[in-house]
């Protein structure tokens, strides 16, 4: 357990997501799961996760990521994206 913990504070930055990792890593084993894989998954999410701002979810919030290119482009994200999530909502009820 040493170890995993040992990874999760030389490769997680952000303090908030540290502790609550570090927590996830002690707790582990009560769950039946290996500390080791709990922390290789904090290291994972810790090295894909953004360092800086939200993690973007959705077409608005795709859409408003490219803000800063035309308004076309950022609407032609959106109704795609849109679309997309009303295909899956249909093919989940269908």
């Amino acid at each position: 357990m040493r170890v995993a913990l040992l990874l999760v504070r030389l490769f997680a930055p952000d303090e908030r997501y540290r502790e609550q990792w570090e927590a996830d890593v002690v707790g582990a084993r009560e769950l039946g799961m290996s500390p080791f894989s709990v922390a290789f998954g904090a290291v994972r999410a810790a090295v894909v996760m953004p360092s800086k701002g939200a993690v973007v979810v959705g077409p608005l919030g795709i859409a408003l990521k490219h803000a800063g290119t035309s308004r076309g482009r950022v609407l032609a994200i959106a109704v795609v994206s849109a679309l997309m999530l009303l295909g899956g909502v249909v093919l989940l009820f269908a």
